[in-house]
Parts: C-alpha cells; sequence; structure tokens
C-alpha cells in the first residue's frame, strides 16, 4: 500500500436529495439534478498555485552545485478575502522560493508564506488583492460519514477540475502521511495537483484541506484523506498570533506492537496482559519532561492524556496535539505494575527548522539509517526501531567562521538529519541538530545559550 501527495485540489458535490417513492413501494432517489449554483459560488475562492524550487546537482568531482528550478503545482482556498489569507498544504510550497496564485478568471498574483505546520502540513498565504471570495471553515466536528462533498483543484494542471463524493470514514490515524492526524476519508476522485484545495459540504464550507491519496502513479482510485477544518483553524490561529506553530515535545523513543524485531505476545505475557497494546520505551532524553515525569527505558506507554495508545504514531500524535504547559497523565506498565505518571509537556519549536545561523544549506535526498524518537521530523521514520529510508537532507556547503554553526562543531559537507529547538527545564532554547558526517559517522551538535556541546554517537 502506498499514499501518495496530490497537489492542487478541491471535492465537493451532489446536492440536497429529497427521497421520494414508486407505487410498488420501493424509494426513489428525486431532487436537483444539477449542483452547477453551488459549484458556481465556490470556485471563485478556490485558487491554483504554483511554487518555483531550486534544484541542485551534484558534482561529486569538482564539488560545485549547479542551479535549477523547478515549477510544482497545487491548489489552495482563500478564507480571508479582506486579508487575502489562503490555506494550503505545507508540501506544496515547502522550499519554494517564489510563490503565484492564480484565480479561476486567470488573475494572477505573488504571494508569500504567513507561516506554515510541517507536522499537520498546513500552510497560509497572502496575496495583495482586492475583490477576492472567500469561503468559510465549517466544523468539521458535525461532518457525517456519507455527507456529499466536491473537490475542486488542479489536477495534472488541469485548471479548478470539480469532482464530487462522500465523506467514507472520519478520524483516519496512524496512516504514516503526517506526524499530526486526523483525517477524513473520501471517495471523490483527487490526483496530482489536488493536494492543498478544499473539501466542500452541501452549505458550500470548507470541511477539509485535500492531502494525500492511496494509490500509484495511475492516481485516485477512491481513497483520499483530508485534513479536517477544525484542525486546520487550530493551525492557522497559532500562524496569525504568533507566526509559527509550536507542537509537544516529550523526549522518548521507543517501539510499538509491530515493530518486526520484538514478538507482542512475549510482552503480554511479561506484563501479565491478555494482549500487549502499547509502546514500549527504549530510549529518554535526559532533561525532557519524559525524564522529569520519571519514565524510564522498557517502560510500556498505553495511554496518553487519556487516550490509547495502540502504537507508536498514535502516541506522536497525542504529544503533538498536546497542550503546552499542561500535565499530561500518562498510563504505563513497569516491572508487571500499572503506573499513572505526569508530564509537563513543552514546546518543540520545529518550525524554526534551522534555529542557528552561519551555513549554507540546501535540501538533498538520501538514504538514511534512521530510528524513530519523538522529537523527529525530517521524513516518515516508521515503527522499525532503526530502518533505511529515503529522507530529506540537508548538505552543508559553506560555514561562516565563528557563527553558531562552527561554534557547534558543524562542518562542510555535513548533511543535517534532524534539527529540533525545544524549552529546558530553564525556559532557555536548545537547539539540537544531528548530521551525518563522511556518510557514515552520526554526530549530535547542540547549542543553549552560549554553551556548545559536541556529542558523537
Amino acid at each position: 500500500m502506498s499514499y501518495k501527495r496530490v497537489q492542487i485540489g478541491s471535492l465537493f458535490i451532489l446536492s440536497l436529495i429529497a427521497i421520494g417513492s414508486f407505487a410498488s413501494g420501493v424509494p426513489a432517489l428525486t431532487g436537483p439534478k444539477t449542483i452547477a449554483p453551488l459549484i458556481e459560488a465556490v470556485t471563485p475562492s478556490v485558487v491554483n498555485i504554483s511554487a518555483d524550487r531550486r534544484i541542485f546537482d551534484d558534482d561529486d568531482v569538482r564539488n560545485q552545485y549547479r542551479r535549477n528550478t523547478r515549477t510544482a503545482i497545487g491548489s489552495g482556498v482563500i478564507i480571508d478575502a479582506d486579508k487575502g489569507y489562503i490555506v494550503t498544504n505545507e508540501h506544496v510550497i515547502r522550499d519554494a522560493t517564489e510563490l503565484r496564485i492564480s484565480l479561476h478568471d486567470g488573475t494572477t498574483y505573488k504571494a508569500t508564506v504567513v507561516g506554515e505546520d510541517r507536522y499537520s502540513d498546513i500552510a497560509l498565504l497572502e496575496v495583495e488583492a482586492e475583490d477576492l471570495k472567500a469561503l468559510t471553515l465549517a466544523d468539521s466536528d458535525k461532518t457525517r460519514v456519507g455527507d456529499f462533498v466536491v473537490a475542486i483543484g488542479n489536477p495534472f494542471r488541469l485548471q479548478h477540475t470539480v469532482t464530487s463524493g462522500i465523506v467514507s470514514a472520519l478520524g483516519r490515524k496512524n496512516l504514516n502521511i503526517e506526524e499530526v492526524e486526523d483525517f477524513i476519508q473520501t471517495d471523490a476522485s483527487i490526483n496530482q495537483g489536488n493536494s492543498g484545495g478544499p473539501l466542500i459540504n452541501f452549505y458550500g464550507e470548507v470541511i477539509g484541506i485535500n492531502t494525500a491519496i492511496i494509490g500509484g502513479s495511475s492516481g485516485s482510485v477512491g481513497i483520499g484523506f483530508a485534513i479536517p477544518s477544525n484542525m486546520v483553524k487550530e493551525t492557522i490561529d497559532q500562524i496569525i498570533e504568533f507566526g509559527s506553530v509550536s507542537r509537544g515535545f516529550l523526549g522518548v523513543g521507543g517501539r510499538g506492537p509491530f515493530d518486526d524485531k520484538f514478538d507482542p505476545a512475549s510482552y503480554a505475557r511479561m506484563y501479565g496482559l491478555d494482549a500487549f497494546n502499547g509502546v514500549r520505551i527504549d530510549s529518554v532524553d535526559e532533561g525532557s519532561p519524559a525524564d522529569d515525569a520519571g519514565i524510564q527505558d522498557d517502560d510500556v506507554i498505553i495511554s496518553f492524556d487519556g487516550e490509547p495508545i495502540a502504537e507508536w504514531d498514535s502516541l506522536m500524535n497525542q504529544i503533538r496535539r498536546a497542550k503546552l504547559g499542561e500535565n499530561v497523565p500518562i498510563e504505563l506498565f513497569r516491572d508487571g505494575k500499572k503506573l499513572t505518571l505526569y508530564a509537563e509537556i513543552r514546546p518543540l519549536y520545529s518550525e524554526e527548522k534551522f534555529a542557528f545561523e552561519g551555513a549554507t544549506l540546501f535540501a538533498d535526498s538520501a538514504l538514511i539509517r534512521v530510528r524513530p524518537t519523538d522529537d523527529t521530523w525530517m521524513g516518515q521514520w516508521g515503527s522499525n526501531r532503526y530502518d533505511f529510508r529515503d529522507i530529506i537532507v540537508y548538505n552543508v556547503t559553506d560555514i561562516e567562521p565563528d557563527s553558531e554553526a562552527d561554534q557547534m562543531g558543524m562542518e562542510v559537507y555535513d548533511q543535517i538529519i534532524r534539527s529540533d529547538v525545544y524549552s529546558d527545564t530553564d525556559g532557555n532554547q536548545v537547539v539540537e541538530v544531528e548530521v551525518l558526517r563522511d556518510e557514515r559517522e552520526r554526530i549530535k551538535l547542540s547549542l543553549t545559550k552560549d554553551q556548545f556541546e559536541t556529542q558523537t554517537e
């Protein structure tokens, strides 16, 4: 099974249908024969997005980099006409050097990024334009399975294409698409280019932002996923107020029940359970909220803030969505005993992707041996303790003398595979960077105020 991003899009369909009856008593569907009025009303609020990105080719002999430009396409929806706010997917505009949006009438504007959240895959753009038309973000909690929906977007550069379907399921999680997941599933056709477009209900309101599909290169197979509008609201409210989104940080690494390197039945016997259902912790970051709460290696977390934890991704999802500063109850098993510990969730400033200065970087992909922890964001780690994954890395091509990057011990040709910023117990910001050096040695670099520490793994 594979999940595929869909850049450009929108979904919506079918208007009110009344139920009639034939003389035989067999129910018949009657009602409007077109939803054209609805489509005509919402289409002006859907935009097509073009994102120019720099592409680098590595000349291994001369170690020089040649820059090219590639244009990615996606979709978006206007949510505030007066301020020119447009919502789309973060992956649509990621690493873009220039953004352009085009309206249904063909008018094109340059757009700027107000803020973005890599964890939920939401970005907020802004354009300076007049006479825009916005759509309302609905209360997605009122959405029901079976509701008719419509998608409007730019699949395969076919601008403002309309498709329709129903809500197939709600609350889809643990799909390894995003780190924060609570998807609406739909059978409305979504394809490449639909990403960032709206999923629209009968009232012309946005109930979700289309993000991904199951399927290969052939396109939609009738299983698509949209980020619910309530999650979109939470994200953009933080972006508008603070310019970024702070996600929760616990500071643990672990394994879920689907790790092929351990047997759930043996853990069930070890902890006196009928069946193993939880995440075994195999690392705790020193000084982290987990460490302060007393969480230890080999603990098995079975619930987080009252929500059952069945696997690693569900724990990650709960940590990222936890309210910062709250003492969250965590139920776990230790030595056959059930305990409840409380951890104060601190912010992980993931949006400050590189909270250090003095390094020239460019993005590339690489096959990296990785281990899942709750403070990683570069790539999809999966559930294995160690695995090889093709992930996004950032190559260091230059270091300024006496800069923060230089003082941290960063070197030219390092490949950054992880970068986090979080608060320590004293309220100071701690910058942590993990690099791959000489394509073999994994090195951890950290910076806390004026103290620099380099640790080799």
